[in-house]
């Protein structure tokens, strides 16, 4: 095998590897972009957004027809309020948890470690309590 022959296969291998990278990474860059132009990641939709989401995500399961839609609406309106609920409580809930481990690791730990606990603490609380606040 000639030398060029070999730098032509090379160069059409790593072409052929170059194209499948982009080919997977370009997608999830324009999702990533899509959600931080909305201003809002995929975890933090929006009420409305969620709503949608699940009355769609469950027409495409159920594939209803139109009489269907009607009485299907009441029930997904209905499940997307009680999974609201059940998710802000259960902020709450990890929020008191996080409290308790705070202070009963406080006598443990050193002033640093402290202080990094504290950090991830506020850092976690705020997401549950902006969250569950911005729900009520």
């Amino acid at each position: 095998m000639t030398s060029e022959r070999r730098k032509s296969i090379l160069i059409l291998c790593a072409t052929l590897l170059v194209g499948v990278l982009i080919g997977l990474l370009v997608p999830g860059f324009f999702h990533k972009y899509e959600g931080r132009r909305h201003g809002r990641s995929g975890r933090d939709m929006g009420n409305d957004r969620k709503k949608e989401w699940f009355a769609s995500t469950i027409y495409k399961i159920v594939k209803p027809d139109s009489a269907q839609v009607k009485q299907i609406k009441p029930i997904t309106d209905w499940a997307t309020q009680k999974i609201e609920a059940i998710e802000v409580s259960s902020n709450s809930q990890m929020s008191a948890v996080l409290d308790s481990v705070k202070s009963q690791l406080k006598p443990i730990l050193t002033d640093e470690q402290q202080q990094r606990l504290i950090e991830f603490h506020t850092k976690a609380q705020g997401r549950w309590k902006d969250r569950g606040d911005n729900k009520r």
